[in-house]
């Protein structure tokens, strides 16, 4: 199966993360908190140190954050960003709650960053 990594494990992420891990799906989980990966790990999810780490993990790369701000932070940090480990043909899903103008500035800097 497509491997997945999933960042950001709050009330929805850890959810939809969980269902990815149990239809079988080879699953990188990235939160600020290391421990609200702990239930997925001991479930056989991988967890990786930063956003980049799970990208580099995962043939698509799903973002569950509270808003813009943490946007940018989880995809285009210089150092730590999700954007900086993508592979070549990755699919990126950002679903954080924003405003459609905030998702335009996103993928602009995303595409900068490439």
């Amino acid at each position: 199966m497509t491997p997945v990594a999933f960042i950001g494990l709050g009330a929805m992420g850890s959810r939809m993360a969980a269902a990815l891990l149990a239809a079988g799906f080879p699953l990188t989980v990235y939160n600020r908190n290391p421990e609200r990966a702990r239930p997925l790990e001991a479930k056989g999810a991988a967890r990786a140190d930063s956003p980049r780490e799970a990208a580099a993990q995962a043939d698509i790369v799903i973002s569950m954050v509270t808003d813009e701000h943490a946007s940018r932070s989880v995809w285009l940090d210089d150092k730590r960003g999700a954007i900086h480990g993508l592979r070549a043909g990755a699919v990126a899903m950002n679903r954080a709650r924003s405003h459609p103008r905030g998702h335009g500035r996103l993928l602009r800097k995303s595409l900068a960053a490439m």
